[in-house]
């Protein structure tokens, strides 16, 4: 069954690009050396050992993305009538291809799957040099089935990963949004679990993965930027404290002098003695 795939090699040398045409055509793209950049909505960077999955019907580019070393590319294009002959009745590739997840277009060279896929590409790229004819039409059909299937299964996986990195951003967003609409009110884990149905734990270690700091110190903050507000008011230092959230005066009084080096009346006269001009904005 000769034609199933071609591969080619492209050196993309230092603030060069190449553009990927097909109507007909997948292109599976292996970053061998130097960095790209896969133009498009997303932008997205890739390293050597990650893979770009290409469908057809638009064109693609790919720019060279390091300053000083060229991007070797190895591109295995393979067409859909391919994809159709190599099917069987437990398997439709050419379906399953074609609706691939369309999150997975860039895999991650640290996946698992992605080291072997690569050295199965290579296999298929030096099967010609190897001087042997035995069963070499079966072999290379055998190779490159178990490669289509591995890389079906490797955007599954991928996909999934991205779409559960997305579920944990959507997650702290509306944690974010969340706090600032009730920043006055209970905001315990407890609380925030029975929002969000999920382990406060959860939230937590998300939530400084995601940001760098502690959901208390985010929520602390936010309260001592709102308590310094109402102080700018006129209102008295307990009146603050109980607007603000804070379990008691003595927290609210320790926090506020942590957060910014003195007490809420001190605080209060320093912006007494300002020109107005240089007052925080309320």
């Amino acid at each position: 069954m000769p034609n199933l795939f071609k591969i080619t090699k492209h050196n993309l040398n230092v603030g060069c690009s190449r553009i990927f045409r097909s109507s007909s055509r997948y292109h599976i793209i292996f970053v061998l050396r130097g960095a790209c950049q896969l133009s498009g909505n997303s932008q997205q960077f890739c390293r050597p050992s990650d893979i770009i999955f290409l469908k057809p019907g638009q064109p693609h580019k790919i720019l060279s993305a390091l300053p000083k070393t060229p991007c070797l590319l190895l591109c295995i294009s393979v067409p859909e009538k391919s994809l159709t002959a190599l099917s069987d009745p437990t398997c439709d590739l050419a379906a399953s291809f074609r609706f691939a997840p369309y999150g997975a277009a860039v895999i991650k060279g640290e996946m698992k799957p992605a080291l072997l896929l690569s050295n199965l590409a290579m296999k298929l790229d030096t099967l010609k040099d190897e001087g042997i004819e035995l069963g070499t039409e079966l072999y290379e059909k055998s190779l490159f089935t178990a490669f289509l299937v591995l890389f079906l299964r490797t955007c599954i996986q991928s996909d999934q990963m991205h779409q559960s990195r997305q579920r944990k951003m959507l997650i702290i967003d509306d944690v974010f949004k969340y706090i600032s609409q009730h920043l006055t009110e209970d905001l315990s884990l407890k609380r925030l679990e029975e929002e969000f149905f999920i382990s406060g734990e959860h939230i937590s270690r998300e939530f400084k993965k995601s940001t760098g700091v502690t959901l208390h110190s985010y929520i602390t903050r936010a309260r001592i930027d709102l308590s310094k507000r109402y102080l700018l008011q006129g209102l008295s230092v307990r009146d603050v404290c109980q607007l603000c959230g804070f379990s008691s005066y003595n927290h609210f009084f320790k926090m506020f002098k942590k957060e910014c080096g003195m007490t809420p009346m001190e605080y209060y006269r320093s912006t007494q003695k300002m020109p107005e001009s240089l007052l925080p904005l309320t």
